[in-house]
């Protein structure tokens, strides 16, 4: 990843507002890899918000975290915050998308903020231009990238059952319940992982 000990500073520093956004209509792996990243953050106390441009579906809604999720299309007042809360950010996370036109009304928001940008994202040729960029892809899901990522800041041991299980449901669906070609041996040991610790 681009600058990794510049963002590993940057989350160690002072409490930060930071917005986390996906695709429109969220998949197990855009969902799960926001509220992974969502459950990590908030371990070291940042102002976290996860925000899709679309609604998605309510098989979806188990997962940890997802109440504090914010709809960008629910109603005016929905609409409004999330435009306060994008332009007030210090740093915004783009996961699973390579460019704005993903995410609907919510790209001229975020290309025009002044927050640093992280991208993560598996798919091919990203338009985004971010400070930080973890792109790979040959990774089977952005939900592997969460893992690497943690993973390379140190904070393995920060992997809770909350953050597996986001984790391990974007994986299980992006490789097709792991028959897909994507599936290596590196996404068999995360998954291995994840079980050891109660997922």
């Amino acid at each position: 990843m681009q600058h990794m000990l510049e963002l590993k500073e940057l989350l160690l520093s002072s409490p930060l507002k930071i917005v986390i956004t996906t695709h429109q209509k969220p998949d197990a792996d855009a969902l799960g890899s926001s509220l992974a990243l969502f459950n990590y953050l908030k371990k070291y106390g940042h102002d976290v918000y996860v925000v899709t441009p679309t609604d998605y579906p309510r098989y979806l809604f188990w997962m940890p975290g997802n109440n504090c999720v914010i709809n960008y299309e629910e109603d005016v007042s929905t609409r409004n915050k999330c435009k306060e809360l994008i332009s007030s950010a210090h740093l915004i996370f783009c996961l699973d998308f390579s460019s704005y036109e993903r995410i609907n009304e919510l790209g001229p928001l975020v290309a025009e903020s002044v927050a640093k940008k992280v991208l993560i994202d598996h798919h091919l040729n990203p338009s985004i231009d971010a400070e930080f960029k973890f792109w790979d892809s040959k990774s089977a899901a952005t939900c592997e990238l969460i893992y690497d990522l943690i993973v390379s800041l140190g904070d393995k041991d920060k992997i809770d059952i909350n953050i597996g299980e986001c984790i391990y449901a974007g994986i299980m669906t992006d490789t097709g319940s792991f028959r897909f070609p994507s599936t290596s041996k590196k996404v068999h040991l995360i998954i291995a992982d994840l079980i050891d610790i109660g997922v």
